[in-house]
Parts: structure tokens; C-alpha cells; sequence
């Protein structure tokens, strides 16, 4: 077998198993929702003493799947990084930079750290210090659902008191997000970690203001709730009241994240490249 059919076989087994962890989330929201609650007319078709059960089992299934589709990116990003080297590629320039190991853990520490900001900001994580989930006659600690009936993706929705003061809310559409969020940064992150390393090597003592101000735009890419949290700071909001005045802009912060995290690789390689290119002409 050739280096080019190790490669292409890699990136389509990667590709296989992300379509069909895809296909698995989507098939099985649609189904639960029909099942659950198929109309406005209807009655939902499976009743309630078997509702939790299902629930389990596609609860189950959003996490096999999105551990599918993460397993198959990261097989399509090994063959991407066996292809034939290619400096006129953008994606050379970001898979070389994995190729040390460091800044795959760097990307996992930073994804975590991300996680649990985020899961604070999206409500995922509750913490209620005025609130007493004992003497509201909640057993701490348990586990409620619901199972029914809400658009696809927001059921079945597990409410868990660990405390007498704290909860997670674990939500499928939530958990996508949070993962999509948490794993982009941290890959931003590390790419902007190496992109800086380059330039230290490469540049002279003095950094320009340029390169300065694009190094901190360069962290808020990678951490856009970040930078909220630091205008709120600014703003003198104290730091549990960060997470309040953030909160109802969270479908807007995951609007603009979301494709900003997705074309910044692309933006850092290409000013790797540049980089690359005019050390060469010196």
C-alpha cells in the first residue's frame, strides 16, 4: 500500500464514521420527537412509564454519537497530517504545528477550561446560594427528567442536585454546543500558541503595536466569551454577576463564535505562511 493510499484510507474511514455519528444524532432527535410529541393534535405515542427509559437510550446515543464525529475529525486530521508535505496548503501549516504533541495537550487543558466557563454561561452548571434545594423537598443528591415535550435536541433534559446549592442541567442541544465551543477553542488556542512561538523565533526583540494588538484580538478568537467577561469586569460588574449580564446574549455569542472559531486556522495559517515565505526570501 502506497503513502497516498494510507492517507486517502485514513480520510475516509474518518469521514465514514463522523457521517454516521451525524446521521445517529439527527435519526435519533427526529425519531424521539416524533414519538414523543408528534403534534399539536396528538397525544404522544409512547406512554409515560416507558418515556424515561427511552429517554436514557437517546441520551446514550448523543454521546456515542458525538464521540463519533469527534473520533472521525481526529482520523481526518491524522491522514491530512500523512499527506505528501505541501507548502502552498493552508492545512500543512495547521497539522504541522500537532505534529508536537504539547499542543495536544495544551488544546485539551484549554478545551476543559473553556468547558466549564461556558457551562456556567450557558446554564449548564447552576449554582444558587439563596436558594435551598432541600427545603424545597428535593432529595440532594438526585436525578429528575423531563422526557416530553419539546423541540428536537432540548429533550430528554436531566436536572442533577449534586448540592444543596448546585445543579447541572444537561440538556443534548447544550452538550453539542459546549463540546463544538470547548474543543474549537482549545484547537484555536494551540494554533495561536505556535503561530506566537514562530514569531518569537522569527521576529526581531521589538514587537511591533500591530503584532501586539493582533495577539490579543488572536486570544479573544480563541475565547469570545472571554472577552465579555473582561468588559464586564471593566464595566465593575463583580465576577458572579458576570455570568448574568452574559447569559442572554449566549445564542449571540454562539452565532458569531461558532464561524469566527471555524475560519481563524485557516487566518493563523496564513499568516504562518507569509511568515514562512518572506524568511525564505531574506
Amino acid at each position: 500500500m502506497t503513502h497516498l493510499d494510507n492517507w486517502v484510507n485514513l480520510r475516509n474511514s474518518g469521514l465514514r464514521i463522523a457521517i454516521i455519528g451525524l446521521l445517529s444524532l439527527v435519526i435519533a432527535f427526529v425519531i424521539y420527537s416524533q414519538l414523543t410529541f408528534p403534534s399539536k393534535e396528538q397525544q404522544p405515542v409512547v406512554i409515560a412509564s416507558q418515556l424515561k427509559n427511552l429517554g436514557n437510550v437517546i441520551f446514550v446515543i448523543t454521546i456515542l454519537s458525538i464521540i463519533s464525529i469527534g473520533y472521525g475529525v481526529y482520523k481526518i486530521f491524522k491522514a491530512e497530517q500523512l499527506r505528501i508535505p505541501n507548502k502552498n496548503r493552508l492545512m500543512y501549516y495547521i497539522t504541522e504545528a500537532f505534529s508536537d504533541k504539547k499542543y495536544w495537550k495544551v488544546m485539551a487543558i484549554s478545551a476543559a477550561c473553556y468547558g466549564i466557563f461556558f457551562g456556567f454561561l450557558s446554564q449548564i452548571f447552576i449554582y444558587k446560594g439563596d436558594v435551598s434545594f432541600t427545603e424545597q423537598g428535593i432529595v440532594v443528591p438526585s436525578v429528575t427528567v423531563i422526557s416530553c415535550c419539546k423541540l428536537p435536541g432540548y429533550v430528554p433534559m436531566y436536572t442533577v442536585y449534586l448540592t444543596d446549592h448546585f445543579l447541572i442541567l444537561l440538556i443534548p442541544i447544550n452538550i453539542i454546543l459546549a463540546v463544538i465551543l470547548s474543543v474549537s477553542v482549545g484547537f484555536n488556542i494551540s494554533l495561536n500558541l505556535y503561530a506566537f512561538k514562530l514569531a518569537k523565533m522569527q521576529s526581531a526583540k521589538k514587537t511591533s503595536f500591530i503584532g501586539s494588538v493582533g495577539a490579543i484580538g488572536g486570544l479573544f478568537v480563541g475565547c469570545p466569551t472571554c472577552a465579555g467577561s473582561l468588559f464586564s469586569t471593566l464595566l465593575g460588574f463583580g465576577a458572579e454577576a458576570t455570568f448574568t449580564v452574559l447569559a442572554p446574549f449566549q445564542t449571540l455569542f454562539i452565532a458569531i463564535s461558532i464561524p469566527v472559531l471555524l475560519i481563524t486556522p485557516f487566518l493563523i495559517a496564513r499568516v504562518i505562511q507569509a511568515r514562512s515565505y518572506a524568511c525564505k526570501s531574506m
